[in-house]
């Protein structure tokens, strides 16, 4: 048995209460801070309470889903109530939303009025079977990965994302508006553009810093996992390590006409993940991709961590299905070290659990659902 030296979490969720949130009608949780193992049949909801905690941290679901999408079906709105201890002092979040209205955001009573004041107060780290996608899918996830990182760290990056992503759906509007009227008007655009360099930057220069940084803990953690000496690279690329914005949208105008689209600029960053030198997607196995994901999830909560006062909450789910035992037994390992924080874990059978947690000495809040 591995004795672990737990420590006293400076942040942790002691409970959350949700309220006609996705397929919940009304539950109340209670929770470790250290390990919560959180287990039941499929479609119970496990999925839900924890995508109902990254949404309490980030204000947002962790799927591709719209707001509105978050409300029970036969609700007008959805409420959820979290109790976050944080160097001992205790905090009531509150996050709700009524169908046709604008989400709100609730510190012990008071309004919170943009979502960047509050993102970051309770860091996240999550990780579910879709995050093979980093490695399969195209660069957006890729891009994801940075910007829910360096959203919850640095304040200014959210700022500038939030700021450049407007401006871009306007860009792109107005694109579209004068391709199907005909017209054009070249000093408006540039207006746009000139506006865009800003935050273009900003997001620019912490993108290549921040996956940069992840590559010492990534390559760290991929040699735990796997148990071998492969070599890992996440290869950044961006037009604008050369240019500004505003530069590339003069020398691709003519494309942005004729496409209505805005063809240059951060949305369009490339990153690739690497296995000794070979593009992953196509060269890696199932196990070697399973093996990056966990790396550079633990890598990402490394890198919050370095840079917060507190350790990121992190929920992992249903990742154990189909994972050999040598991975599970050094995942465990990992996020059960005392330099983890709170860890959050769902699967549909808890004696699967309980087998791998066995060589644990660790504290252990165990939530059976049932059905919701």
């Amino acid at each position: 048995m591995v004795l672990l030296r737990l420590k006293h979490h400076e942040l942790y969720l002691k409970s959350i209460s949700l309220h006609h949130f996705k397929s919940y009608r009304q539950a109340n949780f209670d929770f470790s801070p250290h390990l919560n193992v959180i287990f039941g049949g499929n479609g119970v909801g496990k999925t839900n309470l924890l995508d109902a905690i990254f949404a309490l941290a980030m204000t947002k679901s962790n799927f591709a889903i719209t707001d509105q999408q978050l409300i029970n079906d036969k609700e007008d709105f959805f409420r959820l109530q979290g109790v976050v201890s944080k160097r001992n002092e205790p905090y009531k979040l509150v996050l709700k939303l009524q169908r046709g209205k604008k989400k709100a955001i609730e510190k012990d009573g008071s309004t919170i009025a943009k979502a960047l004041d509050h993102i970051g107060f309770m860091p996240v780290v999550m990780i579910t079977p879709d995050d093979l996608n980093l490695i399969n899918a195209s660069n957006s996830e890729r891009r994801k990965l940075a910007d829910t990182t360096l959203s919850q760290v640095h304040h200014d990056y959210l700022e500038s994302l939030v700021i450049y992503n407007r401006l871009l759906k306007q860009r792109n509007t107005l694109l579209k508006s004068w391709q199907e009227r005909g017209t054009f008007d070249a000093i408006l655009l540039e207006t746009y553009d000139l506006k865009m360099d800003g935050p273009a930057k900003v997001v620019h220069q912490y993108r290549g810093d921040f996956f940069r940084q992840l590559l010492d803990r990534l390559q760290y953690y991929y040699e735990i996992l796997c148990q071998g000496n492969e070599s890992v690279d996440l290869l950044y690329q961006s037009e604008m390590t050369q240019s500004t914005f505003s530069n590339l949208c003069r020398k691709n105008l003519t494309r942005d006409r004729s496409s209505a689209r805005t063809n240059s600029g951060v949305h369009r960053d490339s990153v690739d993940c690497m296995i000794n030198g070979r593009d992953a997607r196509t060269y890696a196995s199932q196990g070697q991709k399973k093996s990056l994901v966990f790396a550079i999830k633990l890598a990402q909560l490394d890198y919050m961590r370095d840079r917060l006062q507190d350790s990121p909450l992190m929920l992992l789910d249903d990742v154990f299905d189909k994972l050999d035992q040598y991975r599970v037994d050094r995942l465990l390992s990992i996020i059960l070290s005392d330099t983890f924080g709170q860890v959050f874990i769902t699967d549909t059978q808890w004696q699967r659990i309980a087998k791998m947690l066995d060589a644990y000495a660790v504290d252990i809040q165990k939530i059976e659902i049932k059905g919701v």
